[in-house]
Parts: structure tokens; sequence; C-alpha cells
């Protein structure tokens, strides 16, 4: 392509990206225009964190089921469509479908309405399992990693947040989940992200892997951990190794 044609493709792609985001702001700020994109857009299905996958022939899929969908499925369960408004944004596609993710594990303290569905039961419906996240993420195409991952940090988020830490007293979320209110205090709640580093140890052609106890047999991992307030990601990225492995480390190099 001529220096012309990149140059106009660069700015196609950053008006289309800019039109996304401002679609998917007015879908947080506004509970009436989000309520109402819930009817036409696609929804993830978890249980307790859990993303729901479909086994076809050698692949596992990630499948997206319409809001049709989820009604027939809430109507043979017998439960309220009031369970679509548990669901929470977590993107939308290039035609502007939004995209949602529902926990249906989630017992819902603050609502009478909504109690953890059986996860071998909506398995047995729609022909599928449960699986955890990280077993997930090493079978499941590249294209879905950001949206299950994204999907269960901010379902997680609600789960552990249903309660103002101020004054005890429920929070409610705006529909899209991108934010909670206590409206005893008048305190808007966040999602909150966590600053994680991973560090590769290597050593020549060898590198240096570790493992947990709940680690299925076989699975490895680089060192990695939470940055604590007030330290440099530099000494974090370190930190591992001198703390836990004894493993005196120098020339560290950075990627993204």
């Amino acid at each position: 392509l001529s220096h012309r044609s990149t140059v106009c493709c660069d700015r196609m792609f950053s008006w289309i990206e800019a039109i996304t985001t401002a679609y998917l702001n007015e879908l947080k700020e506004d509970d009436s225009f989000c309520r109402q994109a819930q009817t036409s857009g696609t929804f993830y299905l978890f249980h307790n964190l859990s993303p729901f996958l479909q086994e076809v022939g050698r692949k596992y899929l990630v499948p997206q089921l319409s809001a049709t969908e989820m009604k027939r499925i809430l109507e043979k369960f017998k439960e309220t469509e009031q369970w679509i408004e548990k669901s929470v944004l977590i993107g939308c596609s290039d035609e502007h479908v939004p995209h949602f993710a529902l926990d249906l594990g989630w017992d819902d303290s603050s609502s009478i309405h909504v109690r953890a569905l059986e996860k071998s039961a909506i398995e047995s419906e729609l022909k599928g399992s449960f699986t955890d996240l990280r077993k997930a993420l090493f079978v499941v195409d590249e294209k879905d990693f950001p949206l299950l991952a994204s999907a269960q940090a901010l379902l997680r988020w609600h789960d552990s947040h249903q309660y103002c830490s101020k004054t005890g007293q429920p929070t409610q979320k705006n529909v899209a989940g991108s934010k909670r209110v206590c409206h005893a205090s008048g305190i808007t709640y966040y999602p909150q992200m966590s600053p994680v580093v991973i560090t590769l140890v290597a050593d020549g052609s060898r590198c240096l892997l570790a493992r947990q106890p709940s680690f299925p047999p076989g699975m490895y991992t680089a060192l990695s951990g939470f940055c604590d307030i007030g330290k440099a990601v530099s000494d974090q990225c370190c930190g591992p190794g001198h703390a836990g492995l004894g493993a005196e480390l120098w020339d560290t190099s950075w990627g993204t």
C-alpha cells in the first residue's frame, strides 16, 4: 500500500474505534438504552465464574446466545427475565451488537427472585460444560481470550461488591454493570484494576517455571505477582525470584 492509502486506513480504523467507544459509553451511561440493547444483544454464560464452552469436533467454542435463546432457557427453568438484569456489558461487535456476560451461578443476596441455577441442568440443556477459565484459555480460539477474561473480572468484581464498605447497605449496579451505587451514602463504586507483573526467568536456553497445588497435572507457569502500592514495576519484577526461589536476577528486559 502507498503511504496515502496507509494513512487513510489508519484514519478509518481510528474513526470506527471512536464510534464504537462512543456507543459503548452511551450504553454504560444510559440505563434505558442499555436495557433496550439487551433485547438484541448476545450473551456469554458463566457459572461461578467459569465460562460455558461447547466441544465441536476437536475444537472448543464459546457460544454467544441470543436474547431470544436466553429467554427460552429462563422460561424452561421457570426463572424470570429479571436474570437478564444481572448481566454485564463486556463489549460489542463491529456491527454494534452488544455483548453481555451472565453468571447463572450467582446467588444474589439482595434479591429474592434470583437464585443460582443448577449447573448440570444447564450443561445438559445446552450440550456443553462450564470450564475453569485458566483451562479454557488453553483450548478456545485466541479471539475469545479478551472477552472471557474481561467478563470474568467484571463478574467477580460485582460478586464481591454487593455491599457498601462504609454503610454495609446493599449496592445496586447500573444496567451495563459499569458501576455500583450505595443509595444510603451516595457513594459510587467503579471496577478496579490490580496491576500484575509476570516474569520469565531465563538462563541461556533454559527458563524457570513454577506451579501451584491447584494446577492440573503438567501445568506450569512463569512467575507472577501483584504490584504492591508504591512499588516500582521493575522492583516487583525481581521480587518473585528473590523472595521465593533464592534466584539472583539481572539484565531485565521488558515486553508488552
